[in-house]
């Protein structure tokens, strides 16, 4: 008698929780440091609890004291696992990958490559695997781009960036001279690079894009660096924030059908993501199957690579590869050409 009380506080005190990080998550998620350490959190680790929680509430839900907890419970862990730990579900039935990935009009892979020159040597079969009409490639090597450029016999390189198309290309652009007045802050690093590819049903610019990296700050959390901590976020947090917004006031938001795409170095729901891109569709949000990481740090799995679009491209499909040489892995999106 003694244990279903207990666990009937448990279970509440448990859905509080989730009730109270929800919102951090949805509103606070990478702003201040507190908020770029929950961000970057494997947050789907508070799923586990529930593992047990549900279960044994289901058992003594039937019970006369146990009114209750089975719903408590379930609520909690939907909350948890939609809410705090951000699983995605394909917003249309169709987009659902059911046997062999859905087939768009367009199909885009972007890979931050973490400057692997091994990748050159697979190169071939991989794009082939990948059956993609553009690809983008951040921290491309030379020997990687070289091997780019055999593959589609053509390739845009810059600036570590790597753009190639089984259809034409017709201007490459770094987002600095984008920038009409000129913005200082895309002169301190080549943080994104745009080309407007001639494809079948029209032309349309790509950006590429790679934000700088919060590696350091992390590193001081990882290793509990109390001195450098608060100043190392702090500081990733300001160069993040200027970044993102530089390179989004260069995105022309007049043309109908663009793709910003890469490694954006933020986690979904991020505060910054969300108003410089949140007027954009985030595929993997709108068509992709579960959390969604893009990169491994060790032990720490997180959604950083991100493509989003305007309303008239539609995602239909989005998904993660695995097993390539680097932290980062491949992520795939077919798009809809809408009218």
């Amino acid at each position: 008698m003694f244990a279903v009380p207990f666990l009937r506080r448990l279970v509440w005190v448990a859905a509080a929780l989730a009730g109270v990080l929800w919102p951090l998550v949805a509103l606070g998620n990478d702003a201040g440091p507190f908020g770029m350490l929950f961000g970057f959190a494997p947050r789907w680790w508070l799923l586990l609890p529930w593992l047990v929680l549900v279960p044994l509430a289901v058992r003594v839900g039937t019970g006369p004291l146990g009114g209750g907890t089975t719903a408590v419970a379930l609520a909690g862990a939907l909350v948890t696992l939609f809410g705090v730990a951000q699983f995605d579900v394909p917003s249309r039935l169709s987009a659902l990958p059911v046997g062999a990935p859905a087939r768009g009009d367009i199909r885009v892979v972007t890979y931050n490559t973490d400057v692997s020159a091994s990748l050159a040597d697979r190169l071939r079969s991989d794009v082939a695997a990948w059956d993609a009409d553009i690809v983008l490639l951040q921290d491309c090597t030379t020997v990687v781009a070289d091997s780019l450029t055999a593959i589609f016999g053509v390739a845009a390189v810059k600036d570590r960036f790597c753009i190639a198309s089984r259809w034409p290309l017709l201007s490459l652009d770094d987002a600095a001279s984008l920038a009409a007045p000129p913005d200082p802050r895309l002169h301190l690093k080549p943080f994104a690079v745009r080309v407007r590819v001639k494809t079948p049903y029209g032309t349309i610019p790509v950006y590429a894009v790679h934000l700088p990296s919060p590696r350091t700050a992390l590193a001081a959390a990882r290793w509990f660096d109390p001195v450098n901590l608060v100043p190392r976020l702090r500081q990733s947090l300001a160069e993040r924030d200027s970044a993102s917004a530089a390179v989004s006031s260069v995105v022309s938001r007049k043309d109908p059908r663009f793709i910003v795409a890469g490694d954006f170095n933020m986690p979904y729901g991020s505060a910054m993501l969300t108003r410089d891109w949140g007027d954009l569709t985030n595929a993997f949000a709108r068509a992709g199957f579960g959390f969604g990481h893009t990169m491994q740090a060790g032990v720490f799995p997180v959604r950083i690579d991100h493509l989003f679009v305007p309303e008239h491209l539609e995602p239909i499909n989005a998904r993660m590869l695995s097993g390539y040489p680097s932290e980062h892995q491949p992520v795939v999106v077919d798009l809809l050409w809408k009218g």
